[in-house]
């Protein structure tokens, strides 16, 4: 049964819980990782015995202390006790009023300095950990400025605090609306260079076309610009540094991210070929918020139908086999592949149910998904069921088997043996089978297969995919919406790239 949701704040403003910030407040009072970690787990145990949806920050900092104190000891304890967690915002104050520190928005700024992104970020990060550790709940942005100079003279140096100082007495603001919301919100380079690099633009290119875009829209003073403004430029801009291909692809990319009906991205493959990873990756790069395993869905339905009634559900896709032996007959050690096919067929026509419910919900929400898992069998799930979304299907396969061994050994060492190697390995004949049965009916419904060895390949491959799946499932009608005078856009995309096999 799930978990009710936990919340920190009061019946009017709350925010979810995280464990992950009690854990990284336990870090900022000097615990090591892995205690800090357990702590939290104990933390949450106890907020959860409490039987309450929404407790205040004191209370939880409270009982992460009184934890601390038995687990981790006093001088980490005191220090808990003394700081401001990371689950509590410090307040900046300002002209305008109140606003919470952000590290990413500092982050950004600090990139403007000259800072790569990482070490931007970790200053930032350097920041907020000394203003934690001191108890600081609010302060000046004067005051923040002053300690990021100091922190970039102990860790990188006088020249970028000077230059740090220069960008703050000299900061100019540009502003951006856009037709679905009028309300001005700040322009964001990281944001834009992230569009980017999901079109494959080299990281180089999109940090020195989002400088040029926010320099030349800004020019010497604040001003607000239309989110068409900005396209435009780093369209422009795109197609002078590397070529109208790769200009296409990221107007293209920017229609996906505000779709007209919500994209359903439907990533099969069989255990063992990387397919939570990349659906991660996808979504990233897609925008999407929302990724689903089909094996969460089967985990819910077994919650819900016993083994008596659904045997096949209650076992792995490729042992789904053994629950169809009559009883009383001698199991085999290896089924037949028409005995595998069998169970395997009657797990996916049941998964099939609940994954067609999770993707019809997302169509009511208008929120695009990425499913992804084994029980996406080319046929199963078909676009013309779907007519509020745009559905992209495609299978994730490895061709090579001494690849696809490979793979489980790596997840074998990654999950600390989670899910036992020896048990995909006893079964790895049936696996390779069931790939197989996938890759024909792939083939014999047009689903495109991705079959790149590296995680950027595969990615890469499977946005070509999105993009081109979602160019012909648009109407004449979104596409001139969508593209307007660029409406060729698509044209350009599709005839300058190899269709996916």
């Amino acid at each position: 049964m799930t978990q009710p949701e936990l919340s920190i704040g009061t019946a009017r403003n709350s925010w979810p819980f995280s464990r992950g910030l009690v854990a990284e407040s336990l870090l900022n009072a000097g615990a090591d990782a892995a205690a800090a970690a357990a702590a939290s787990r104990r933390v949450e145990q106890a907020l959860r015995r409490l039987k309450r949806a929404v407790i205040s920050p004191e209370e939880v900092q409270a009982l992460m202390v009184e934890v601390a104190e038995d687990m981790l000891g006093a001088g980490v304890a005191a220090a808990a006790a003394a700081q401001t967690p990371a689950f509590v915002d410090i307040l900046v104050t300002a002209k305008k009023g109140d606003l919470p520190f952000s590290r990413g928005v500092l982050a950004r700024t600090l990139e403007d300095a000259g800072l790569s992104p990482p070490d931007a970020y970790t200053a930032a990060s350097r920041v907020d950990v000394h203003l934690r550790r001191n108890g600081q709940r609010t302060l000046s942005a004067e005051e923040i400025d002053n300690l990021t100079e100091e922190v970039l003279a102990q860790h990188y140096g006088e020249h970028m605090r000077l230059t740090y100082r220069y960008l703050r007495n000299n900061r100019g603001r540009l502003l951006v609306i856009s037709e679905d919301n009028k309300v001005p919100t700040p322009f964001s380079k990281g944001l834009l260079v992230q569009s980017m690099l999901a079109a494959g633009v080299a990281p180089d290119v999109a940090r020195k076309v989002a400088r040029v875009t926010q320099r030349d829209l800004r020019g010497g003073e604040d001003r607000v610009v239309h989110r068409s403004q900005i396209r435009a430029k780093v369209e422009g801009l795109l197609r002078t540094e590397v070529g109208p291909d790769v200009s296409a692809r990221y107007r293209l990319l920017r229609v996906i991210r505000r779709p007209p009906r919500p994209v359903i991205v439907l990533l099969g493959g069989v255990s063992g070929t990387g397919k939570s990873f990349l659906a991660a990756e996808i979504a990233y790069r897609l925008g999407i918020s929302r990724v689903v395993s089909t094996d969460s869905i089967r985990e819910v339905m077994r919650a819900m139908v016993s083994p008596a009634l659904l045997p096949t559900l209650h076992a792995s896709t490729f042992n789904a086999w053994e629950a169809l032996v009559p009883p009383g007959q001698e199991r085999p050690k290896h089924p037949s592949k028409r005995e595998l096919l069998s169970g395997f067929r009657d797990q996916v026509q049941q998964v099939s149910v609940g994954l067609s419910a999770v993707v019809r919900r997302s169509i009511e929400e208008g929120t695009s998904l990425v499913l992804e898992g084994v029980h996406l069998v080319p046929g199963y799930l078909r676009a013309d069921s779907f007519a509020g979304a745009l559905v992209v299907p495609m299978l994730v396969t490895l061709p090579d088997a001494e690849e696809h061994r490979r793979h489980f050994e790596s997840r074998d060492e990654e999950t600390a043996a989670s899910r036992p190697m020896h048990r995909y390995m006893r079964y790895f004949k049936e696996i390779r089978i069931m790939q197989d049965e996938l890759e024909e009916l792939a083939r014999q419904e047009n689903v495109p297969l991705l079959d790149g060895l590296t995680l950027d390949e595969s990615a890469d491959q499977a946005v070509d995919v999105v993009l081109r799946g979602v160019m012909a499932a648009l109407t004449a009608e979104e596409r001139r919406t969508l593209l307007g005078e660029s409406e060729s856009t698509g044209e350009v995309f599709l005839d300058s790239r190899d269709t996916a096999h």
